[in-house]
């Protein structure tokens, strides 16, 4: 007979206990309930339970299949063949893609294998991975365009894919005419690409079945978690839950704070804002709608749509409340956790503002299909038509542009052909901003009228410029008179969303009243003149010096040129009066963009020695110091 230490199958608790390999009873509870939770069974111990729950468990997979049917006294191994998977066929945006990145490939293995250009194998070996890379970033992330953060991450490298385009035009343009037609090929297949980005993403959005919903979530998904997290903590803080033990010199602002504005909430009949103060009740009302965005599809996005703002109400009531009882200097001083709480939560609302980007639906879809699909929108169909007619324009002024140094190569031919190619570059910034924009948020419109006055200052050549006018309005060029349209159409195309549209005159300035639109535009022309300056040490690396770049002693060189189109332009627009162009320059000295203030040392110095006799301010901050129960300083050494 054998005994338990020499059965191999008899093995003890008592020994798997010694060898530790028996769980303790917390880790066997914890256990249980795992099983009773995902597998739906009363009791874990019980083997027939837990078989049956796994077989309907995992009813679908193939060796549950095989146990059923060995059960069931049949061949089990006998399965059916699966079908072929059908291959996905590629979309047409797909294949037009492919064969811009292909032009755009063949392009580049052009200029970097071409003799001529054998001492810049180096930069444009450079030029083709920046290209390349970008180009797979932008095809990747344009297909998830319904995400804001793709959205905007496709946006900002269609850009940058179009500052090389308008590069290779430069450079080409002051290289040999023999590799010119290379350049302008490459830019050419970059615009193609941009192009291809703009539907892709507007396919993206049409392909999820939208129909005449036109939400669009303000932030990712993934970050209103975040912003969530950060109110419940601020408002901890602001009702001092989570404070560690105030120090002997430091007031309870936050608990201050928290005791008047529940007091001014009744006060002002407001007291269904004082549950928002509650943890549980603020969570619920943000997990609510979080819960409904439902991962950021479009099912949960067309739910946002009909009730976000409804929801979110509640929330922006009780901030403006609050910024109002700091207002009315009813806590004072101010409370740095309240700010801080209401500052949170207006992050929060501000996620669930609509955010532009469903005109793109115009640039992918054919016009017939809007209605009833797509819907139409009698706010934004003005716009939404001219972002087509934009689109179509650019595309034919671009076709213009490159026959233009087909008809001869001067120096002042030349110098037209960069600031037709600077103009084209403009307009696709244009219909980027047009495609952001909405019938709410205006101001990307308002920043593309800064473009307007561009292509108004080279169409209306000014009368006091030494320059020759590149599109004479008398010339009898067929070329020209074509070019010269093609343009009047897009600048009444920017400047008619904003004012009444002009035909051909000049345009006239902003008035003075829209301060806004005025801020805008300047701003706008002037970061187009810092990028420009910025521009001068690499072309000079890229082409040689047929022509003088821009020393700033020259009125023929190029970014002088260039740098006093946007100068005038800037005059037109606001109404400046002309100055010395001579040596112009646009950069922004970024010395002054950060404006650190001096330590409280410093100013106390500075203040100390504008005084000549500090008594009185000694006097004054022992007035500050002393408190209630009078601990003042007897007296005060002088």
């Amino acid at each position: 007979m054998n005994t338990s230490s020499g059965n191999p199958f008899n093995y003890s608790s008592a020994m798997a206990k010694n060898n530790g390999l028996m769980p303790n009873s917390s880790s066997r509870m914890a256990l249980d309930n795992l099983l009773r939770r995902e597998l739906k069974v009363s009791d874990p111990n019980d083997a027939k339970q837990i078989a049956e729950a796994l077989l309907n468990r995992y009813k679908n997979n193939p060796r549950a299949l095989a146990i059923n049917k060995e059960a069931e006294g049949v061949p089990f191994l006998l399965t059916s063949s699966a079908p072929m998977p059908l291959q996905q066929a590629p979309t047409s945006s797909d294949a037009e893609m492919q064969q811009a990145i292909d032009d755009v490939n063949r392009d580049l293995q052009e200029l970097t294998t071409n003799a001529i250009l054998k001492d810049l194998a180096s930069e444009l070996a450079g030029w083709a991975m920046a290209i390349r890379s970008a180009m797979q970033e932008g095809f990747n992330s344009a297909r998830f365009a319904l995400d804001s953060h793709y959205r905007d991450k496709t946006f900002g490298i269609r850009r940058n894919l179009g500052e090389y385009a308008r590069l290779s035009r430069l450079v080409g343009a002051l290289s040999s005419p023999v590799v010119n037609i290379n350049y302008r090929n490459l830019a050419q297949s970059l615009d193609e690409v941009t192009s291809v980005l703009l539907v892709m993403m507007g396919e993206a959005l049409a392909n999820v079945g939208f129909n005449r919903s036109r939400y669009l979530l303000q932030v990712p998904y993934s970050e209103l978690q975040g912003r969530r997290d950060s109110v419940i903590y601020a408002l901890r803080n602001f009702i001092g839950s989570t404070q560690i033990a105030y120090a002997a010199n430091e007031w309870p602002r936050g608990v201050d704070a928290y005791r008047q504005l529940y007091s001014f909430l009744d006060n002002q009949g407001q007291n269904d804002l004082r549950s928002l103060l509650v943890e549980n009740e603020l969570s619920r009302v943000m997990d609510s709608l979080i819960h409904r965005a439902s991962q950021g599809n479009v099912e949960g996005l067309r739910h946002l749509g009909a009730t976000a703002q409804l929801d979110v109400q509640r929330l922006r009531r009780l901030v403006l409340i609050g910024k109002n009882l700091q207002e009315v200097m009813a806590v004072n001083p101010a409370s740095p956790p309240l700010d801080a709480f209401l500052q949170a939560l207006q992050l929060f609302i501000d996620g669930f503002e609509g955010s532009g980007g469903f005109r793109l639906l115009r640039l992918a879809r054919p016009p017939i299909l809007f209605y009833g699909l797509y819907g139409s929108s009698a706010n934004e169909e003005t716009s939404e038509n001219q972002l087509v007619e934009l689109a179509f324009q650019r595309n034919r002024l671009a076709e213009l542009l490159d026959c233009w140094l087909q008809c001869g190569c001067t120096s002042e031919r030349l110098k037209c052909q960069i600031i037709f190619d600077k103009i084209l570059y403009d307009v696709d910034r244009a219909i980027d901003f047009y495609a952001l924009g909405t019938a709410e948020n205006r101001e990307p419109e308002y920043r593309s009228l800064a473009y307007s006055y561009l292509i108004d200052v080279v169409i209306n050549h000014d009368d006091n410029d030494d320059n020759d006018a590149c599109l004479p309005p008398d010339s009898t060029d067929n070329l020209v008179s074509r070019i010269r349209t093609t343009l009047t159409n897009i600048r009444n195309l920017l400047y008619g969303t904003v004012f009444p549209p002009h035909f051909d005159d000049a345009l006239d300035p902003i008035p003075s009243n829209e301060k806004n639109i005025r801020k805008l535009v300047e701003q706008e022309l002037r970061i187009q003149g810092d990028m420009e300056s910025h521009w001068l040490d690499l072309v000079q690396t890229m082409a040689p010096a047929c022509l003088t770049f821009g020393n700033g002693n020259s009125n023929g060189s190029i970014f002088n040129i260039m740098a006093r189109l946007i100068q005038q332009a800037l005059n037109r627009a606001l109404s400046l009066e002309p100055g010395n162009d001579s040596n112009l320059s646009l950069r922004i000295n970024t010395s002054t963009l950060f404006n650190t203030p001096p330590q409280y040392e410093l100013s106390l110095r500075a203040e100390a020695d504008a005084s000549a006799d500090i008594s009185e301010y000694l006097e004054t901050i022992a007035d500050s110091l002393t408190v209630d129960t009078g601990d003042r300083p007897n007296d005060i050494e002088q």
